[in-house]
């Protein structure tokens, strides 16, 4: 295969959320008979294959594989796009009761590797000195301006849209200088009462566009804020001032030596939030009411955010998480190429300083923010074993994640063991989904989400003749949701997964059918249920997903698939 240069791989990512509809499972692989006395819960179509295999391959490499140089990358803002995140209900509270547990004898894995220390030779810098929420919040400094006011229809709902500029910061040699930022914002026409307001940051080599602030309020009933970082734009009305990301081949990403806030993620960070300021001050916004989300470096920022800025109630990182020292233990991580393309590698200081201060895994020990984390299980830029670190940091039980099976950042539409349709299909239900449900709960606009569902619990596997069933609680969704599918999925490797529809037992158990069985120890496989839920709506139900917190085995490296080639 062609090696793909990673701006189209990027880009891949970012195209994927385009698109909406329900979720599609894989194809049956075939696994052969089952033993004789294997006596699992019910015949199904689906099982998992005995070996998925880790299909390893030299093509990541070689002189025609090198990256793009960031400065070119054209990618979309953030599959989000068309999602505007809806309101939530104040508080996610995990207060449901699941009575039922299994009887059946029941073999209980690890579940989890413990996690590695990120950056131990760099002391970290109080957050409060990196991210001064006085100077952040001053609305006089942030000039916030609304201009060229006109009215936009999307998705149905008619929108007031403006053109936004406002001034931010980024750190030169260790000196703070002004940036103007520029975006769009919109919001429903017609609302009577101040909306919640929500930031949408983009990914990396992305900026704003109209339709981002117009697809996210008309998802989520919000005003929304769409912002281009440091550097980016292709237009006057998008282009923000500063150094880009791709500054000096990609080395602004990692400029911390001077001053640990010179990093472009320190200055697209700052941007959102400066952004949150201009919301904040506006009459038709309830200040007490505000979200941050994004795709990719925009879920990174989101997450920086969250940690820092107590202003933020909910978030929703998407295809994003921290505990990048995490991410570098496989070989092919994403960040590993971009340090080499900047002359740096994982044990130079920049990198170390980067993790040791901006690294969300730091920082969201002390979060208020309610954050729910929606990833893809592939994902060749944040594996599991990062996200499971990150999701693990963030305190209390008012979080949430959402895995969406075989999605990563766009090398599945090339090498994908399943139809790259269905995995579109998946991955949007469960960001677009999981944005309207997770905000409008939050922020209480949503009778419906009142309530969100607790994780599915207790996760058994069951030992019958060398194979495995397995059994798990899941919550019914209280009075408003109905469960709409229950789906096992597991991988050797963490590149290919392949799953089990789970079928109802009884009492909110669900398990695997007759014919159905894991063939490996699940010692051996990462894991993770997925619960779809739907709305009980006669019309066109809403659905959105909840996952387990991915159990990996100790050890467990993801064999990621190569940004420069897929493979």
């Amino acid at each position: 295969m062609r090696p793909r240069s990673l701006a189209w791989t990027m880009a891949l990512g970012a195209f994927l959320f385009a698109c909406g509809g329900s979720g599609g499972g894989p194809a049956d692989p075939g696994i052969g008979d089952v033993p004789p006395d294997a006596a699992l819960p019910d015949p199904g179509a689906d099982s998992l294959p005995a070996d998925p295999g880790s299909r390893d391959s030299a093509a990541d490499g070689g002189d025609d594989a090198a990256p793009a140089d960031l400065p070119d990358l054209d990618l979309p803002t953030d599959p989000f796009v068309d999602a505007p995140v809806a309101d939530l209900p104040a508080d996610p509270s995990p207060e449901a009761s699941l009575d039922a547990s299994p009887d059946a004898a029941q073999v209980d894995l690890p579940s989890d590797a413990p996690p590695a220390d990120l950056a131990p030779d760099v002391p970290a810098q109080p957050w409060s000195s990196l991210f001064d929420p006085d100077r952040i919040r001053d609305a006089a400094t942030a000039e916030c301006q609304f201009t060229n006011p006109h009215t936009a229809l999307k998705d149905g709902v008619l929108l007031d849209v403006w053109n936004v500029s406002y001034l931010s910061w980024e750190s030169i040699d260790g000196q703070l200088r002004p940036i103007r930022i520029r975006g769009f914002a919109a919001r429903p026409v017609g609302a009577t009462a101040a909306l919640p307001g929500v930031v949408q940051a983009h990914g990396l080599g992305g900026m704003s566009e109209e339709v981002h602030a117009t697809g996210t309020a008309a998802l989520l009933g919000t005003f929304v804020l769409a912002y281009t970082g440091p550097g980016g734009g292709d237009t006057p009305e998008n282009t923000s001032e500063g150094l880009p990301a791709g500054d000096r081949n990609g080395y602004r990403m990692f400029d911390t030596l001077a001053d640990p806030r010179g990093s472009w993620f320190w200055g697209h960070a700052v941007a959102g939030l400066r952004g949150l300021t201009c919301l904040a001050a506006r009459p038709d916004v309830d200040a007490a009411r505000l979200g941050m989300t994004g795709f990719s470096a925009g879920g990174v920022v989101t997450l920086i955010g969250a940690a820092i800025d107590d202003r933020i109630r909910a978030a929703v990182p998407l295809s994003a998480c921290g505990a990048w020292d995490v991410a570098v233990q496989s070989p092919k991580a994403w960040q590993i190429t971009l340090l080499d393309q900047a002359g740096l590698t994982t044990s130079s200081p920049e990198w170390t300083t980067l993790l040791a201060n901006l690294d969300s895994a730091h920082l969201l020990t002390g979060t208020t923010a309610q954050i729910l984390m929606v990833n893809g299980s592939a994902d060749e830029f944040f594996p599991l074993t990062a996200h499971v670190v990150t999701f693990d940091a963030i305190p209390g039980d008012a979080k949430r994640t959402a895995i969406a099976g075989n999605f990563d950042h766009g090398c599945f539409q090339l090498t994908s063991v399943e139809d790259k349709n269905d995995v579109e299909i998946r991955a949007t239900a469960a960001a677009k989904g999981g944005q309207r449900m997770w905000f409008r709960h939050v922020f209480g606009t949503d009778a419906r989400y009142g309530y969100v569902p607790l994780p599915p619990a207790s996760l058994t596997f069951l030992p019958v003749a060398g194979v495995w069933g397995a059994l798990v609680q899941v919550d019914g969704g209280g009075g408003s949701l109905d469960v709409d599918e229950v789906r096992l999925w597991a991988s050797l490797d963490a590149k290919v997964w392949f799953s089990l529809q789970l079928e109802s037992k009884g009492n909110g158990l669900y398990g695997t059918k007759n014919t159905e069985f894991v063939p490996n120890d699940p010692a051996t496989l990462a894991y993770y249920v997925d619960v779809t839920y739907a709305t009980q709506d006669l019309i066109a139900p809403e659905t959105f997903a909840i996952s387990t917190r991915p159990t990996i085995p100790p050890g467990f490296i993801p064999d990621i698939r190569g940004i420069t080639s897929c493979w």
